[in-house]
């Protein structure tokens, strides 16, 4: 009987001591893959904020403005220019560019300054910016417009910079906002259209609803709920100061945009950070357009329009 109480002590400690080992083993197993994990999680990654923007990610309006130029912000020196994202093809070269009105010295400011005084009121809320940006219609045709932010709406003017005057404009209160997109243009994967390789913001109040035939196939139509805009073909071309150049720059009036919907209360607007769709397929006519930069006032050989 010792005998065999012996035995079974024998049996209980060397299961007990194979119990401990494969313990111990276990135990640096899981200490060398929290290790390895650390250390791939502590690995600096490269990446590109606007990258984030692309179709894999999508940020409500809580998630802070994703620039693509500002990690060269905070720099100290901040003399130099914005690095600009880098997949922009920069529109028109030096000498053309000089052919735009809006490219003269003041032209825009004193346009700006006009539409401010003579379009806004105090019951359209307190003003917070202006911009000359490039309007992207439902046809893909690019189009130069003035843009007023205010706490209350979006003012979109059509503005004759050879004559001075104001031709056209229109209201979108940010209250009926229910989209937002910020990201790069696209189109369609059946589209024959080029890349444009831009950014743009859109605003929507369609409430997820596509549009209808009578719409969709109108050029003309006055009833597209949603607005497009990308940067100037000028802020590429414009030398001087930051501060200068953000009168034709996107991302800072998308940015300041976001913060005026996120300080109304009632807004139940979406804001999103993932690629614009642009839904042209064949494009011909806007190909025509946009490379004769017919939506823009400039100096055309003999004439100017």
């Amino acid at each position: 009987m010792s005998d065999l109480m012996e035995d079974g002590m024998e049996f209980r400690g060397g299961t007990l001591q194979l119990s401990t080992e494969n313990n111990v083993e276990n135990s640096e197993s899981r200490a060398r893959g929290a290790t390895q994990s650390h250390n791939k999680i502590k690995t600096p990654i490269s990446v590109n904020p606007s990258v984030l923007s692309g179709a894999d990610s999508l940020s409500s309006s809580a998630s802070s403005f994703a620039d693509a130029r500002q990690s060269t912000s905070n720099n100290d020196n901040a003399e130099q220019p914005q690095t600009v994202y880098p997949r922009y093809d920069v529109p028109f070269d030096k000498e053309n560019i000089k052919d735009f009105f809006t490219f003269r010295k003041g032209v825009v400011e004193n346009a700006i300054q006009e539409c401010i005084t003579g379009l806004l009121f105090p019951e359209d809320g307190e003003y917070l910016g202006s911009w000359l940006l490039t309007e992207i219609t439902l046809w893909d045709n690019e189009k130069e417009r003035i843009v007023l932010l205010t706490s209350r709406l979006v003012m979109i003017i059509k503005y004759d910079f050879i004559a001075m005057k104001q031709m056209d404009f229109r209201k979108t209160y940010l209250d009926d906002l229910d989209t937002v997109v910020i990201g790069e243009l696209v189109y369609p994967p059946s589209s024959l259209v080029p890349e444009r390789n831009l950014r743009g913001v859109r605003m929507m109040w369609n409430k997820g609803e596509p549009l209808p035939l009578k719409t969709l196939w109108n050029p003309f139509s006055q009833e597209v709920p949603f607005i497009t805009f990308a940067s100037h073909p000028i802020y590429w071309h414009r030398d001087g100061n930051i501060e200068e150049r953000s009168t034709f720059d996107m991302e800072t009036f998308a940015q300041k945009l976001q913060r005026a919907i996120e300080n109304i209360p009632s807004s139940a607007c979406c804001i999103h950070h993932s690629p614009i769709v642009i839904q042209s397929y064949l494009g011909l006519a806007s190909l025509l357009h946009n490379k004769t930069s017919m939506g823009f006032f400039k100096v055309r050989g003999k004439f100017s329009f």
